[in-house]
């Protein structure tokens, strides 16, 4: 597969997808979203992979999109979301396995609604995300318009997002945005090795757990109840179900491969 904006890693069961144009602050043109669309249909796919970090390459995450970018086949904002940003968000939100973005620097603009896609997020402690779009007269996009409320409430994530107030690491941390923040030279080793800890686990857990979670913040507590219940009864007594009882009364970690 040929990517040139984007670099993809895989190993230990963990992909790891680096948006890589770190002289622009990993900022998003035309290229980088039909790359960023590859890279995560590829690693959706990928059975081998349990796991997937994203990143960005150099001082930040994303800046945002790129506002030098010149040439493009939008047909205006509307085309870009819909037919450039969201199959790489649908990658992102639906597949199974756990996505962590792995933040450094600068989470801006549609950096920002990608690091909010992902479903776990470590901060380096210089980090933040910022909801940029009022500086140059939009509004949210890419669904932060969704994410920051949930996380902040109402009332701060519209005072931050009209404001554009950078959003700190310990402020996302305080907001449930954050899961760890730690200094920025551990960030990469601590990233990995949550995901490989991760990659261990059940799939079949992790992965379901994604999808329950994910559907309860649009249904309600009987319809969740349902669905866990229907999930519950296919995964009982499946093998990773056996192993996991077998190797708890053996006083032993499981062996899911």
């Amino acid at each position: 597969m040929s990517l040139q904006t984007i670099e993809i890693t895989k190993k230990d069961k963990v992909a790891v997808i680096k948006l890589n144009r770190p002289e622009l602050l990993n900022a998003v043109n035309e290229q980088l979203v039909w790359d960023f669309q590859k890279a995560t249909e590829d690693v959706k796919k990928d059975d081998s992979v349990r796991v997937v970090i994203i990143t960005g390459s150099g001082r930040g995450f994303s800046a945002g999109a790129d506002l030098s970018e010149k040439k493009a086949s939008w047909k205006g904002s509307k085309d870009a979301l819909l037919r450039g940003y969201k199959p790489f968000f649908e990658n992102i939100i639906n597949m199974p396995k756990p996505v962590i973005a792995s933040i450094s620097g600068p989470a801006a603009g549609i950096g920002a609604a990608i690091a909010m896609s992902c479903d776990l997020r470590v901060m380096s402690d210089d980090s933040y995300i910022l909801s940029v779009f009022s500086n140059i007269a939009l509004v949210p996009d890419g669904g932060l318009s969704w994410y920051l409320p949930k996380f902040m409430g109402f009332a701060k994530a519209y005072e931050y997002a009209i404001e554009a107030k950078k959003i700190s690491a310990e402020e996302c941390l305080k907001y449930g945005i954050a899961n760890k923040v730690v200094a920025k030279d551990e960030l990469e080793n601590i990233t990995l090795e949550w995901a490989i800890k991760l990659s261990k686990r059940s799939s079949q857990s992790l992965n379901h757990t994604k999808r329950l979670m994910r559907e309860s913040l649009h249904i309600g507590y009987w319809d969740t109840f349902h669905n866990e219940a229907e999930i519950q009864n296919e995964l009982t007594v499946s093998p990773q179900n056996r192993e996991a009882v077998k190797a708890f009364l053996e006083k032993r970690e499981p062996n899911f491969d």
